[in-house]
């Protein structure tokens, strides 16, 4: 089984979200499924766009750096756009 994982945010940050997502993937893991994992550019900590954090494979999208950015909605707007182009990267057709 495939599965893909579109988080927020994931490890190495600290958080009850993280903690318990690298819980699920590790158990899944553990199934013998086959996880796909990719951050949103909410993950602004990303120094890479493919890291490896505890035997997990993380994409990340790119952290958005403009003025429009800030804006509530269009910020919104903006992560899906780039959440959208990273998923695009990564999946082949």
């Amino acid at each position: 089984m495939k599965i893909l994982h579109i988080l927020d945010h994931s490890i190495p940050l600290h958080s009850g979200y993280t903690f318990r997502t690298r819980a699920i993937l590790e158990q899944q893991k553990t199934l013998g499924w086959k996880t796909y994992h990719v951050t949103s550019a909410k993950h602004s900590v990303a120094e890479q766009a493919i890291e490896d954090i505890d035997g997990l494979h993380f994409y990340r999208s790119p952290a958005l750096h403009s003025v429009l950015g800030r804006l509530p909605i269009v910020n919104q707007w903006m992560i899906i756009k780039s959440l959208t182009a990273r998923l695009d990267e990564i999946i082949p057709e």
